[in-house]
């Protein structure tokens, strides 16, 4: 077999219409001319294809396969004696090979196919799918809270934080109703837990929710911290399981309970917690029935937070505001809490935006 390259016309492949420029010319000397890896490999594949061999070059990445183009179209003739290094030195690293291994996650789930168990390989072709949904948590939130219950109910308390952390609020606040008290104490504990939780962990408990159902330390899976989280979950709550789960976290891990009390940010902390000058911006973010709805359940224990928002206001919208409540049903009950959490919610989401800094919660005197 000729092992020399043979000539090549003058104009290279280059990308987007441009000619890649030669790496070298021919100059007639029987010296080898020096060539960097890529170079080489360019080598190999002319010699494979002159020969009428097949190279896969498609399992490559894209990136690859057009940078080895560039460089096999700029290559132009080259010398025996540089053919002969290059398949010295092929040679060498073949000899030095010891064991190759897949290419891609796709390609390595293949081959462990047999040695792990089938749930576990589904799920993680499911999370390396290409296919698999963005709006993945949206979707879980869409599933019936009472289905999520009997499936965090199931799971281990650690699993269970898991999926109420990553709920929206709304949803996580219907689960957690729904909960045995002695399940959403468990699982409001676990978050603590759950500080260097992966991606990888996360992706993997939403697939077999969405499987089974009918519908950031640094590198990890949440953006907020295990007290914010804990925090966010029973702001959610209602206020007698959120009494219930705060003693029994005292129990369990007093420091965090502290830490988890003040951040917890309620309907009567508004009084305290919100400036003055920041309450039409809460009046602009929540639809005027939801906050008429707040404002009306408020009013039963916790006027003096209704009163304090309402002279922030102008009086024209205040005295608006008033009149709309008086043709307001009265609230009570998981309804109440319902609607004064949405308002609540509302407030730490303008704070999440950097819309509003709530004051500092004043630490008790020892």
């Amino acid at each position: 077999m000729d092992m020399v390259a043979q000539p090549r016309a003058s104009v290279g492949l280059g990308i987007g219409g441009k000619v890649a420029d030669r790496a070298f010319a021919f100059d007639g000397s029987d010296k080898p001319i020096a060539l960097n890896g890529a170079q080489k490999a360019a080598v190999i594949v002319q010699m494979l294809l002159h020969a009428g061999g097949a190279i896969p070059l498609s399992v490559m990445s894209e990136a690859t396969q057009v940078h080895l183009a560039r460089v096999y179209a700029s290559m132009g003739p080259i010398n025996k004696a540089t053919v002969a290094k290059v398949l010295t030195d092929f040679s060498t690293h073949l000899d030095a090979h010891g064991l190759s291994f897949p290419v891609d996650t796709t390609a390595a789930l293949d081959a462990l196919e047999g040695n792990l168990s089938d749930s576990l390989l589904e799920r993680m072709r499911q999370i390396h799918s290409p296919t698999l949904p963005k709006n993945t948590w949206e979707l879980i939130a869409d599933i019936p809270p009472e289905e999520l219950a009997e499936k965090i109910a199931a799971e281990s308390p650690r699993v269970g934080a898991i999926i109420m952390s990553k709920l929206p609020a709304a949803a996580s606040s219907n689960v957690m109703e729904l909960l045995e008290i002695e399940t959403a104490n468990a699982v409001t504990f676990a978050i603590s837990e759950t500080e260097a939780v992966q991606v990888e962990t996360v992706d993997i408990v939403a697939q077999t929710i969405l499987n089974s159902g009918s519908g950031n330390a640094e590198g990890g899976a949440f953006t907020a911290k295990p007290v914010a989280r804990a925090a966010s979950l029973l702001n959610a709550a209602g206020s007698a399981q959120r009494d219930t789960v705060l003693e029994a976290l005292d129990a369990l891990d007093a420091a965090f309970a502290a830490q988890v009390r003040k951040a917890i940010f309620t309907f009567p902390d508004i009084l305290t917690r919100l400036k003055p000058t920041d309450i039409p911006a809460i009046i602009r973010v929540l639809p005027g029935d939801e906050l008429n709805a707040a404002l009306k359940a408020g009013s039963n224990d916790h006027v003096e937070v209704v009163d304090f928002i309402l002279e922030n206001l102008s009086k024209r919208m205040a005295d608006a505001i008033r009149e709309e409540l008086s043709e307001v049903a009265p609230l009570s009950g998981k309804p109440a809490e319902t609607a004064m959490g949405k308002l609540t919610a509302a407030i730490r989401q303008l704070e999440e935006s950097g819309d509003l800094t709530l004051i500092a919660r004043e630490e008790p005197e020892e």
